[in-house]
């Protein structure tokens, strides 16, 4: 009777662990979450690391923000420094989750580009896209 009782509750955890396994749609995803994927995208992302083609590259004097928006909308922010002048351009853009959730088409001004969401979770966001045979993976965390 001890070992049935043991079956049933593994079982049951189990059962009650199936429908979270849909928010995984990254390979680097987390496996459960209570969040849907389009609440964990919705947040304010600042860019930490940029690597082109597995190289890193340096971003220092430069700052690259999104602003996600659940209503679909975005605002970019790229803050730096050219010839020691400070620059800031902010721009409107809006996004959309495409082949069931594993891309993410961003337009800005027009210009759509596709990502594919390699990581989304609460605090962190890997975005890549291949382009020219160059690979662009952009690796975001939230802002605190």
């Amino acid at each position: 009777m001890k070992k049935l009782k043991i079956y049933l509750v593994a079982a049951l955890i189990g059962l009650s662990v199936l429908p979270f396994q849909s928010c995984q749609k990254g390979e680097d995803d987390p496996v459960v979450s209570l969040r849907t994927r389009k609440d964990r995208f919705t947040n304010t992302w600042v860019m930490t690391k940029y690597e082109k083609n597995g190289v890193n590259q340096d971003l220092s004097g430069s700052t690259y923000t999104l602003e996600v928006f659940n209503s679909g909308r975005l605002t970019q922010t790229i803050e730096g420094a050219i010839f020691g002048f400070p620059t800031r351009s902010v721009k409107e853009g809006d996004w959309v989750f495409i082949n069931d959730e594993e891309d993410v088409r961003i337009t800005i001004e027009g210009n759509a580009t596709i990502y594919n969401v390699q990581r989304l979770a609460t605090n962190e966001l890997w975005l890549k896209k291949v382009e020219n045979g160059n690979t662009h993976v952009y690796f975001f965390e939230t802002r605190q």
